[in-house]
């Protein structure tokens, strides 16, 4: 799985930026979704590059959860089992998804 520059969620265009010591506002976090500035950051030094694609779902996630309303949305223990599940049928799957 590759890291795009643009993700579409929701009909919402969101720029993928790297960064060094991305802080979430109060600490230092893995990734974050800014719904206001359509940007999804993700930490650049913390992970391995499959880290930084489950974290990239986990994001991803957030921003499906936020569209369709889901009580999901704020649950980061839930979002991040569903992202790392994710990841693992695309990753074992790659035929499916073009990789």
């Amino acid at each position: 799985m590759n890291i795009p520059e643009k993700v579409r969620i929701g009909g919402t265009n969101y720029e993928i930026r790297e960064e060094d010591r991305l802080n979430d506002g109060s600490r230092l976090a893995y990734g974050h979704i800014d719904f206001d500035r359509a940007l999804i950051r993700l930490d650049s030094n913390l992970q391995d590059q499959q880290g930084k694609c489950k974290t990239l779902l986990h994001e991803i996630l957030h921003g499906i959860a936020k569209h369709f309303e889901l009580a999901v949305g704020d649950d980061e223990d839930t979002i991040d089992k569903l992202a790392k599940g994710l990841y693992m049928v695309i990753s074992d799957n790659s035929k499916m998804f073009g990789n």
